[in-house]
């Protein structure tokens, strides 16, 4: 999937031997050798990596309650919130597109205090620069962008809440509805299996005028714990975060804030040389935005301006299972919900579930060809509910 940039003293050397004619071999062991102490001297000790993914999606929906999701980006991916509720059961929609497409590029330099690594990464997903009428263009969008030295990482990346290899396996470009998922830029810290990490913060809420603010005056606190073996892993993750916002509530100005936690207990457990079992289990009251794609706000805006935080839950299953060294399956449950307050909208989600299965052929390395069956449902305060069923076709070619 990578390709290791030619280093430029090798480099030069093929350009010198191309054009040394009849030059001796010792003058040119001395040149190479002069551009080698040029190169070291100007940054030339870094080494480059890049690679990356082509991904086609064929898509086809049906939704109980209406004729496609709420929000265009629920046609790309499943996304609970965007399940329409409370119509008409729709004919069916199919769509196509190549937005998961992905490219990173890493870099490690070599210096006197140790190595300094880089990672950017970008793919063309939930920007909205874009339409199907005739060229389909989509704008590249950041995923990650980050450095690290030593024991520390700055940057973009996913939330050290986030144990990545509990995710599942599946076509859809999240997956099971329940899980967290969460990319932002943060300080972290990693001490053997301990992780410390200040992460932006960012507060959702219903009952005001803004979703999200962006009022907070401390970061988001992470504090994770890694257990490995050839076993697999477990992590426990805790979280303590500020909810906070600055908006005209009933008419006077209002600048409130609270305080709530969230846990993650997550892992990844071989069975055998080649299955898995992946799992989640996040509860808390300040959890909102971290998991099922912020289908839940983390607390409520009385009418007094205060901020009532909601306590959240949410689980995911799968299970990776390999039929022989060309065939595979996923298959994964979630489910999530919120115990909101009383005081909430009845639109407001109550529940969120849904079910993944798949079989995807690796018709070579570098090429996969799958297909993947989706469930999903969503329920409101108000006891208006309405599913998702799709059929989704996959394409991959990495890099």
């Amino acid at each position: 999937r990578a390709m290791t940039a030619i280093k430029p003293k090798y480099l030069c050397a093929a350009v010198l031997f191309a054009h040394a004619g009849m030059a001796g071999a010792a003058t040119l062991e001395e040149r190479v050798a002069e551009l080698e102490n040029k190169l070291e001297h100007s940054g030339g000790n870094s080494q480059i990596t890049f690679g990356g993914f082509i991904k086609a999606d064929t898509i086809y929906s049906k939704y109980s309650d209406g004729e496609e999701a709420s929000a265009a980006i629920g046609e790309d991916f499943m996304v609970p919130s965007t399940i329409p509720v409370a119509g008409e059961e729709g004919s069916g929609k199919l769509h196509m597109h190549a937005k998961q497409s992905r490219f990173w590029l890493k870099s490690v330099t070599r210096t006197p205090v140790g190595d300094v690594k880089g990672h950017i990464e970008i793919d063309f997903q939930t920007t909205g620069l874009g339409d199907e009428r005739i060229t389909n263009s989509y704008a590249p969008r950041i995923r990650h962008a980050y450095l690290s030295w030593d024991k520390w990482l700055f940057g973009q990346t996913w939330s050290t809440f986030f144990n990545v290899s509990a995710l599942p396996e599946t076509l859809d470009f999240v997956g099971a509805a329940g899980t967290v998922f969460e990319r932002q830029p943060q300080i972290r810290y990693t001490s053997g299996p301990i992780m410390l990490a200040l992460e932006n913060p960012s507060t959702t809420l219903y009952g005001g005028t803004e979703n999200p603010y962006d009022d907070n005056g401390v970061p988001d606190v992470v504090l994770r714990y890694n257990l490995t073996g050839e076993w697999g892993n477990v992590s426990l993750s805790g979280m303590g975060r500020e909810l906070a916002y600055q908006d005209n509530i009933g008419g006077q100005d209002r600048d409130e804030s609270e305080y709530g936690y969230g846990l993650a207990l997550a892992g990844k457990m071989m069975l055998g040389e080649m299955d898995d079992v992946r799992f989640q289990l996040n509860y808390g009251n300040a959890i909102g935005r971290y998991h099922t794609l912020n289908a839940f706000r983390s607390g409520q805006i009385e009418a007094d301006g205060d901020i009532e935080l909601i306590d959240q839950w949410s689980a995911v299953l799968a299970l990776h299972h390999n039929w022989n060294d060309r065939w595979r399956s996923n298959f994964a449950v979630s489910m999530s919900e919120a115990d909101n307050p009383e005081t909430v909208a009845g639109t407001t989600n109550e529940t969120v579930q849904s079910a993944h299965a798949n079989l995807i052929w690796q018709v070579a390395k570098p090429l996969s060809l799958g297909g993947e069956l989706i469930y999903a449902e969503r329920e409101t305060e108000a006891g208006d509910n309405g599913d998702l069923k799709r059929v989704q076709f996959t394409a991959k070619y990495a890099f």
